[in-house]
């Protein structure tokens, strides 16, 4: 049994990168093998385990063949005869296709490390358009590596092409969509991402709103260098919700993408009187979910900073606001009171509440 370091973590490493995980391949071995050295199976259609102390992955050597449409329709071989090279070549890019052995002897069967010297992503080889995944993939890698100027191969982009015309990429499920999308927007330039898939037209055909579209490519470049979370960052550049749908957002995403577009035409037409910053309040669920408020004041902030809008004031107003009704406002006692005697009374504190925030705001 030989075992090598393989994929990102060699590419980070020749890159000067400290890796955020490691993968790694076994050759020579089966299943029986490892399981006896206390490695825990996880994989189901080919053999992948994970290390008894460091759970890291650990994959049998493999070889694919394609067998249907979609990323399920491969078969694999994973016996012992299986080569390191052979693993090697049926990977995406030649800089992922880079394993180096315990001894930091490193195996390039795809001169990954000249592309690598080169700033250069290419595609091993024309199994590369089997899983119409890795056109993502280069995307994602694209932007990942930007700050390395890396260009994506003129070849690797007429494959590129070809999967598309194919119509594969309607075969990809949501959550593999959104797995190589969230990874770009953890970069520092995630509309790049998106140049590639405009370049390789894959844009053109399922995601037409990116083309030649100004303001969302300012809206990400702007908010990609804001210290802003990822969450609320997708909520609020203005991806449609077919786009939204296309990519499988996360539910967590999605609620916060209606919050934002639900309200914040309101918040902007919202005047500075006590009955309408009431009704705004109540509409939003603030005085019993005062997360959502809150949320909500975030999304605006760089909303109005994104459109060099000045609502400080209105802004300050609703967290001083929101700040009381974190620390719990206290009704009383509402016991042996009518429906409609509870809301008056309710209301009342309430309007009390805004009334002395926007007393002292005023002074």
């Amino acid at each position: 049994m030989k075992i090598y370091l393989v994929g990102g973590a060699v590419r980070d490493k020749l890159l000067g990168i400290i890796p955020k995980e490691k993968d790694w391949v076994v050759v020579n071995s089966n299943p029986n093998e490892l399981l006896s050295l206390g490695y825990k199976q996880v994989g189901k259609k080919f053999p992948v385990f994970l290390h008894p102390e460091t759970s890291e992955e650990y994959a049998l050597a493999r070889i694919e063949i394609k067998t249907n449409a979609g990323h399920k329709g491969f078969q694999f071989n994973t016996n012992e005869t299986v080569t390191l090279e052979q693993d090697l070549l049926r990977r995406d890019l030649t800089i992922n296709a880079i394993a180096e052995d315990d001894n930091g002897t490193l195996i390039d069967p795809c001169d990954g490390i000249k592309d690598l010297e080169d700033r250069v992503i290419r595609h091993v080889s024309e199994a590369f358009s089997e899983d119409p995944l890795r056109i993502f993939r280069v995307a994602r890698f694209y932007s990942t590596l930007s700050s390395y100027n890396f260009k994506i191969h003129e070849s690797t982009y007429k494959v590129m092409k070809q999967i598309v015309d194919s119509g594969e990429i309607e075969e990809l499920s949501k959550e593999r969509l959104w797995g190589e999308l969230s990874k770009a927007f953890n970069t520092d330039s995630p509309w790049m991402f998106f140049e590639v898939l405009i370049s390789a037209g894959a844009a053109h055909k399922y995601f037409p709103e990116l083309v030649d579209n100004k303001l969302i490519e300012k809206k990400i470049q702007y908010f990609s260098k804001a210290d802003i979370e990822k969450n609320i960052f997708l909520s609020i550049v203005g991806f449609s919700i077919e786009f939204i749908e296309s990519f499988g957002f996360p539910k967590k995403i999605i609620d916060l993408y209606f919050l934002f577009n639900e309200f914040i035409t309101k918040f902007i037409n919202l005047e500075l009187e006590e009955k309408s910053i009431l009704n705004f309040l109540n509409s939003i669920d603030a005085f019993r979910r005062p997360e959502r408020l809150k949320v909500f004041l975030k999304q605006t902030n760089y909303f109005l900073e994104f459109h060099k809008m000045k609502e400080f004031k209105k802004i300050n107003i609703l967290l001083n606001i929101n700040n009381i009704i974190e620390n719990k406002i206290e009704y009383g006692d509402l016991t042996n009171k009518s429906i409609e005697d509870i809301k008056k009374n309710i209301e009342k504190i309430n309007i009390n509440i805004i009334r002395l925030v926007l007393k002292k705001e005023d002074n």
